[in-house]
């Protein structure tokens, strides 16, 4: 009966961990560039010994979660007409510096000019390798293959003032996330990769779009309704187990 208590607080963890990550891609379902997140879990066993001998069986002793990755199937393009905006069509990452000088990649490709010149993403980082854009330049445009261009001085032509490379690895999934929409490189993911959108193995940029979020709203329903259902009856078992052992615990009195 103790084994029940263990069992079912094994259960209602990982209902818990369940709960948390679906919520976190339900509230981010309007967040452009976001990716969904699943928990793994794996089924803990403990073994059954026969009077002190080596162990000849095994039962089930819970769940736990194993790990929680991040699922990188691209999201819809939603037109924005703002010429800034970027959207990844295929592989790639975005690679920004972040406040504490290491990279960090996104997909979100809402992308501004600050106070300097230089383009930057919506949280003021800017590319790691920067762009300016010089005072009195007019419509600045970036193409699929990622030159930026722009009128300058009130000529005619087009001038290209830097060139926006992606970034790729060979395990995305291995990413860490660090928040606000962002990941950094872990050696589960391998070397980091650059190259001109457009090259082999790389997608390209889709001006005055954005890639929303990859999330499901059925799915992820789906899912936090069987999550909640099943921490409920893990917390039943939890009171069953604790009502069992009181009757015993009077019975002995």
């Amino acid at each position: 009966m103790i084994d029940a208590l263990y069992i079912s607080a094994s259960g209602l963890r990982s209902d818990q961990k369940q709960i948390d990550v679906t919520s976190n891609n339900v509230a981010n379902i309007h967040t452009p560039g976001f990716k969904r997140s699943r928990v793994n879990f794996v089924e803990v066993a403990s073994a059954m010994v026969d009077g002190g001998a080596a162990p000849v069986d095994a039962v089930g002793d819970g769940t736990r979660v194993q790990s929680t990755s991040t699922l990188f199937d691209p999201g819809d393009l939603r037109a924005t007409r703002n010429p800034l905006d970027l959207a990844i069509d295929g592989a790639g990452f975005f690679e920004f510096e972040s406040e504490s000088g290491e990279p960090v990649y996104s997909r979100d490709g809402q992308f501004r000019i600050d106070a300097e010149g230089y383009l930057v993403n919506v949280q003021g980082l800017r590319t790691t390798q920067p762009i300016q854009i010089p005072a009195g330049a007019t419509d600045v445009a970036i193409a699929p293959n990622g030159d930026v261009t722009a009128k300058i001085d009130g000529g005619t032509e087009r001038s290209v003032l830097g060139t926006l490379e992606l970034a790729t690895f060979a395990a995305a999934d291995a990413l860490a996330q660090v928040g606000d929409n962002r990941f950094k490189a872990t050696d589960a993911a391998g070397a980091v990769a650059y190259g001109r959108p457009g090259d082999a193995g790389f997608g390209r940029l889709q001006s005055g779009y954005v890639e929303m979020a990859n999330v499901d709203l059925v799915d992820e329903m789906t899912t936090l309704v069987l999550a909640q259902r099943s921490y409920q009856l893990n917390a039943r078992v939890l009171q069953a187990a604790d009502q069992i052992l009181e009757t015993i615990n009077n019975l002995r009195r």
